[in-house]
């Protein structure tokens, strides 16, 4: 995976493949990202209210929702938000990268926190910064922030062996890659790996965030 996509091609083809596997993602489960949000969100104050970005089909924010927290679920994908609201949950279409031009009623900013699990591994890593800058926007001064990466070997690209259609573009990061990061609008709290390795090698690295 060597190719960058110009950003709106990017963006329409995550669109249109998230969009025809909103149904297989709708049967899945939290699996590991249920202990990682409830560890995280039971540092939160009750009812509080949590943006998810790149919600998938709501499992997560559904979770949270049950555990007496205000959700509003944002994915870039149309039939991910409507396998949100299926649920019942808050849920709006839009791109965390410009997350100012979301127009929804639903999404009423400032949050006080906002998780993103495997989503910000669609952008590319010279946008990674920029787009939790844009993140930080919507959120309340001090507020928590969770995000995943999937750590292997250092590429990012357009995976061409992609089962959906079209390929999505993915950056992986190497552990050493990732714990050089810095975030111009946050301040590192934690970051950790996860042993969740997948067929593929790969696992999770955390990190968890304040707003500035």
């Amino acid at each position: 995976m060597t190719n960058i996509p110009e950003d709106r091609d990017r963006l329409a083809a995550l669109a249109k493949a998230y969009d025809g596997d909103a149904a297989r993602r709708d049967k899945g489960r939290l699996e590991w990202r249920r202990d990682l949000i409830d560890e995280w969100s039971g540092r939160l104050a009750p009812r509080a209210r949590i943006l998810e970005l790149g919600a998938g089909t709501g499992q997560a924010s559904a979770h949270l929702a049950g555990a007496g927290f205000e959700m509003l679920a944002l994915d870039l994908s149309p039939g991910n938000v409507a396998k949100c609201r299926r649920r019942g949950l808050a849920a709006a279409v839009g791109d965390m990268g410009r997350i100012g031009e979301v127009d929804d009623p639903s999404f009423n900013p400032p949050y006080d926190a906002a998780f993103a699990i495997n989503a910000l591994i669609h952008f590319p890593k010279a946008q990674l910064d920029g787009a939790l800058t844009s993140i930080h926007r919507v959120l309340l001064p001090g507020a928590p922030l969770l995000f995943t990466l999937w750590s292997g070997e250092s590429s990012e690209g357009t995976w061409d062996t992609d089962w959906c259609d079209p390929p999505r573009f993915f950056s992986f990061y190497d552990d050493a890659e990732a714990r050089r990061l810095e975030f111009s609008a946050f301040d590192l709290v934690r970051f950790r790996a996860l042993d969740n390795s997948d067929a593929a090698g790969l696992h999770s690295l955390v990190f968890e965030l304040r707003a500035r």
